[in-house]
């Protein structure tokens, strides 16, 4: 591999978007989905696939990893444990049982009844000023309403109230605005977590990708021109004049049904460019946070398309590099902070120190593995309190786009 000159620009604070979509398959969807490039199914969400579970194992309430690598299942009814196993093996398959084991908790509501709550109270909640996501939290076996600050939560209980909410149920908790985030060496062929700069901008490339017979790459739709609807945004690496992509797919926002008022929604901040230049199925890592130094060229070997609360994934960005996050909020409905963008079934990981910045749009999410890593997702924006990166899974982002990662041995997996 060839290593360029190395480009260092100075960044100045971008103002970016970012996007979510919901569709009629979900219960309260909107009344239209954009198009997406995908004649097939749409894959069924993280929240899907555990309603399926609690369906052929009642009393079903969810499951998380804890910090011993375990799974945590939790069961309303205790006796359904065996059938709940079963399940989870046939939905999600006998990977997802971790060489840890499994153990189960107590739980005082299945599911089911947590996401019913959650899709009840989602559209208007959203709505307000100051609101950052809601999600089924299987830890907790309630549903959290995460805000931007003290002086949103009012609102959101006034809101609460009216709605006639089991207040039981609900954890409000304040973790601040997830915002969008605004890579740095010139390097052929390009790879996942390298600086790219579009018009304005300056993110990261997410991931080589296949689009049918087209190779290209992923990286957020609020890096192209505009965000939503193809412009055929240029995209340079590291910096203008080497073009290395075209934007040929990023699907437009909804609105209506369940998006809620005076926003748009998407499944993800997503959009391919064709490829005009040399492109590697790698993905790229820095030697820590903060240290841009390319330590590792990480073969993409597979794929996982929703993870799972409490698993740690890594990203690589142009700003921070390499870090990593434990899933905390899973499958979310989450809200971008200074902008009416809502993404559905989006994740938001936590760390205990700063693991996103401003440039780290885009950045591919992932897993390691025994020979390489395992894409899981597209990261979008940033946020404090605690520190944490939010990301689209790689599900919505296949499913909008009509994409499957290009991964080693050349082929799309």
């Amino acid at each position: 591999m060839r290593q360029q000159a190395i480009l260092r620009v100075v960044v100045g604070s971008a103002s970016l978007c970012l996007g979510g979509f919901s569709d009629a398959a979900w219960a309260g969807g909107p009344t239209a989905e954009p198009a997406s490039s995908s004649s097939a199914a749409r894959p069924r969400t993280l929240d899907e696939a555990l309603l399926e579970v609690e369906r052929s194992a009642p009393g079903f309430a969810g499951m998380y990893h804890d910090e011993k690598g375990r799974l945590v299942v939790r069961l309303v009814n205790a006796s359904a444990a065996p059938a709940a196993r079963g399940a989870i093996t046939s939905v999600f398959g006998v990977d997802k049982i971790p060489s840890a084991g499994v153990v189960t908790e107590p739980a005082t509501r299945t599911f089911s009844q947590l996401k019913a709550i959650q899709e009840r109270l989602t559209p208007e909640v959203l709505a307000l000023p100051g609101a950052v996501f809601t999600d089924v939290d299987e830890k907790s076996n309630r549903v959290a309403i995460g805000i931007e600050r003290a002086e949103s939560r009012a609102r959101v209980e006034w809101t609460l109230g009216r709605l006639a909410v089991d207040r039981d149920a609900v954890d409000v908790v304040e973790v601040g605005p997830v915002r969008p985030a605004s890579v740095q060496g010139g390097w052929t062929p390009v790879a996942g977590g390298l600086q790219i700069e579009t018009p304005g901008k300056y993110c990261t490339l997410g991931f080589a990708a296949l689009q049918g017979g087209t190779l290209g790459f992923v990286t957020n739709s609020h890096c192209t021109t505009v965000q939503g609807g193809v412009e055929s945004t240029l995209a340079y690496q590291a910096v203008y004049p080497w073009q290395v992509g075209t934007e040929t797919t990023d699907p437009f926002y909804a609105t209506g049904g369940s998006c809620p008022a005076g926003r748009r929604c998407r499944y993800s901040d997503s959009a391919f460019f064709r490829a005009d230049a040399a492109i590697s199925s790698r993905v790229v890592q820095t030697t820590g946070a903060f240290n841009l130094n390319i330590s590792a060229w990480n073969e993409v070997t597979g794929k996982v398309l929703y993870p799972s609360q409490g698993q740690t994934v890594f990203k690589t960005g142009r700003t921070s590099g390499t870090t990593s996050g434990t899933i905390q909020w899973a499958c979310a409905t989450v809200n971008g902070g200074g902008v009416p963008d809502t993404f559905y079934c989006n994740y938001i990981a936590t760390s205990g120190a700063q693991n996103g910045a401003g440039g780290d749009s885009g950045s591919p999410v992932y897993v390691f593995t025994a020979n390489g890593v395992a894409l899981t997702g597209l990261m979008w924006g940033a946020g404090s309190n605690p520190w944490n990166f939010a990301f689209a899974p790689l599900g919505g982002v296949e499913f909008e786009l009509g994409i499957v990662p290009y991964c080693w041995g050349n082929v799309g997996c």
